[in-house]
């Protein structure tokens, strides 16, 4: 009995597991991203909401456009990279613009 008892729990403890794992999902990415920023935000307001929400981003540069990325842990060995592409004109400090590139993955 103390048998089944053992395997019962590691395979709850396996599936419980496996539930929390880091799928791709494009839309409900772009949707999550676009509720973040918006255009005719402030960059520097939509570069610190961006980096609340756990994304790395470009420093500033002479060009009028941001990246900013999330790496995201899969149960594979493999990573993925969620990416936003922020735009302006260069006389503007709003975001003008708001690009959402397919989630790139890389790994074994």
């Amino acid at each position: 009995m103390k048998k089944i008892m053992t395997r019962f729990w590691t395979f709850a403890a396996c599936v419980l597991g496996l539930t929390g794992c880091y799928t791709v999902n494009n839309e409900r990415f772009a949707e999550h991203a676009r509720s973040l920023v918006e255009p005719g935000i402030a960059m520097d307001a939509a570069i610190r909401q961006l980096e609340a929400d756990g994304f790395s981003c470009s420093p500033a540069a002479p060009t009028p456009s941001r990246t900013c990325a999330k790496t995201r842990q899969r149960l594979l060995p493999s990573t993925c990279i969620e990416r936003i592409n922020l735009y302006s004109s260069v006389n503007s400090v709003k975001v003008e613009q708001i690009e959402v590139p397919q989630i790139v993955c890389a790994g074994l």
